[in-house]
């Protein structure tokens, strides 16, 4: 019992000190977010990241090294989160097809009610591999799902992969741009489908199911 309470009361400080640098990083990232969001990540220095978190530069220094390190970091955050929020949700979908017609239509209403989130993701895709690595990690499993059900049909996965990706970000650009449409991430998921080789009846309708919902 002694020693159970021995590492209890020196583990404790230790817990705290844990907790106050997680969000002091938390806190950087969400500024590092709002910078992304206004300049292009290759323009943008820790010195900017310092003034907009309003803390010293020596502190931005004890998170992120450089400003690739920052990049990756807030790339992981914006991709990285969502995707595994997308995957939570669809964790009872069996249907590779099915999940990733979620995940397109997720992302574009995604930039529709966010456009910080959209304009910085942009940026740093771009620029981060280790962003563009997280999102087509979880595309891929879906498109190979799609593939064993007998949805899709492609030649080239990493043609797949990038029509994928390219039509989500190509989307939530033209969201940025004021070029909304009706139905926009329905219409855009039944294109992306389509292309991957889906019937035509197929791609609208699994791109017209009602998406899955926390709870």
């Amino acid at each position: 019992m002694t020693d159970r309470h021995t590492r209890d009361d020196s583990t404790a400080p230790l817990t705290r000190g844990h907790k106050k640098r997680a969000r002091t990083r938390q806190g950087l990232l969400d500024a590092a977010l709002r910078v992304f969001a206004r300049q292009d990540v290759a323009a943008t220095a820790l010195q900017d990241l310092a003034v907009e978190a309003e803390v010293s530069t020596g502190t931005i220094y004890n998170y992120f090294r450089t400003r690739e390190e920052l990049a990756e970091a807030v790339g992981i955050e914006l991709a990285g989160e969502f995707s595994e929020t997308i995957s939570e949700l669809s964790r009872h979908i069996d249907s590779g097809s099915k999940r990733l017609a979620i995940g397109v239509r997720m992302f574009v209403l995604r930039a529709q009610s966010d456009p910080q989130w959209a304009s910085a993701l942009l940026r740093v895709i771009h620029f981060d591999q280790a962003m563009h690595s997280t999102l087509a990690s979880h595309v891929r499993d879906d498109l190979r799902g799609g593939l064993a059900e007998g949805v899709f049909h492609y030649a080239n996965e990493d043609i797949a992969l990038d029509l994928v990706i390219s039509c989500a970000t190509g989307a939530i650009r033209a969201t940025l741009e004021g070029r909304t449409h009706d139905e926009q991430d329905i219409l855009l998921a039944e294109m992306v489908l389509r292309a991957l080789g889906a019937t035509p009846a197929r791609a609208r309708k699994i791109a017209a199911l009602p998406l899955p919902q926390d709870g």
